[in-house]
């Protein structure tokens, strides 16, 4: 009898016991808790390689680097020679501008302080990490088949170097026709000696075409690379680089399908995709129609540093963006522009499972892909003489 006595004694004991512990563990379950962890993360999201991919017929020369630097940061290459690269795409504002829509040809000032009647039509890509454009899941890129702007309409940084100077709003003007903007910039560049000594020690003769221009300017960006946030630290195995907020955030951000399109070591599919954001209204009203609201995934590395967002900048934060996805996942009779239909938003847009509760982390998460440690180095001067960056200063 003693002994059955004492066996229901320690069993009452150990039932209490574990209903004690569950109680304590669920009373420190937070917001810090794992969201449904993801276990195979790398086959929906990783890190940034360590090398840079680089062309065979364009090699990376510190040489052809800094030429490349020059030369994004001179307006000579522009049609009224106030505008440069870098006044679009300036380190300040994360190689990005800080507008919705950009400001070219005859603007003055940076950022946000920047004004002008001329207004580009779409939002400023950040030039960080694009040597990764068109990088898959495997972490296989080729330099020379890599989806640039927002309509993939060159497929390269050799070719997106040059595409810019064609645009009137960017970069060409009025005042020189784009059949032959190329000769007068060859020519421009040509008439300044240290540009000739540039190219000769760079290229083997001081002959200077486009391709060339091209190719230093695509070397240079090549070098912006921001492959140490605190993501990439913590897939790589320092497990204390991201918060256990982030942590959550990251699985949260597999599990409700942002991956299926933000995945890979960019957070991009580089594919284009229909989401019906908001026209604009500082645009012409578009007819809509087949392909007018196709754009390209953006990466989400440093978007803290490249605000606003989406293809024409309509959105100022990431609580904005959330909640606009949110909005395109609760069915097919959401209409955010009334030009484009429920039924033409992307499947996968479409087919988000959206959790109010995880928008913090999600949020959290992708402050984890932010890098702010970049070369932001500016020229001393140009040597066409010009104001460095164009029209930016005071």
């Amino acid at each position: 009898m003693q002994k059955t006595k004492l066996y229901f004694r320690n069993r009452r004991l150990s039932i209490c016991v574990i209903i004690f512990t569950i109680i304590v563990l669920f009373n420190c379950c937070d917001d810090n808790d794992i969201f449904n962890p993801v276990m195979d993360i790398e086959s929906f999201i990783s890190p940034l390689p360590r090398h840079t991919p680089i062309p065979e017929n364009n090699p990376l020369t510190s040489e052809k680097a800094e030429l490349g630097r020059l030369l994004f940061w001179d307006p000579v290459l522009s049609g009224n020679k106030d505008v440069a690269c870098a006044t679009c795409h300036h380190p300040s504002q994360g190689y990005a501008d800080g507008l919705d829509l950009s400001i070219g040809i005859g603007g003055s000032g940076l950022g946000e302080l920047r004004t002008g009647t001329v207004l580009a039509k779409r939002n400023a890509h950040t030039i960080l990490n694009t040597a990764f454009n068109g990088i898959d899941k495997d972490g296989i890129t080729h330099p020379l088949n890599s989806p640039m702007f927002w309509d993939n309409r060159a497929m390269s940084l050799e070719e997106q170097a040059l595409l810019p100077i064609l645009s009137k709003e960017e970069m060409l003007g009025n005042e020189i026709h784009e059949n032959v903007i190329y000769d007068t910039i060859v020519g421009r560049l040509s008439a300044i000696p240290k540009y000739r000594q540039s190219f000769q020690q760079v290229f083997g003769t001081d002959s200077i075409h486009v391709d060339r221009i091209a190719k230093a300017i695509a070397t240079f960006e090549r070098t912006l690379v921001t492959s140490n946030s605190p993501f990439d630290r913590y897939l790589r195995g320092d497990r204390t680089a991201m918060t256990p907020q982030q942590i959550n955030g990251m699985n949260a951000f597999i599990n409700v399908g942002c991956a299926e399109c933000h995945g890979g070591p960019m957070f991009s599919d580089f594919e284009l995709h229909t989401l019906g954001v908001p026209d604009n209204p500082k645009l012409p009203e578009t007819d809509g129609g087949f392909g007018a609201y196709e754009f390209r995934t953006p990466t989400l590395r440093n978007l803290a540093l490249t605000a606003p967002y989406m293809h024409n900048g309509m959105h100022t934060s990431l609580i904005e963006v959330m909640n606009f996805y949110e909005e395109i996942s609760e069915g097919d009779d959401q209409v955010i522009n009334e030009k484009v239909s429920g039924n033409d938003i992307a499947p996968l847009a479409r087919a988000l499972d959206m959790d109010e509760d995880a928008t913090d982390e999600i949020i959290a998460f992708i402050n984890a892909l932010n890098d702010s440690d970049f070369d932001r180095a500016i020229p001393v001067r140009v040597p066409s003489g010009l104001p460095v960056g164009g029209k930016i200063g005071d």
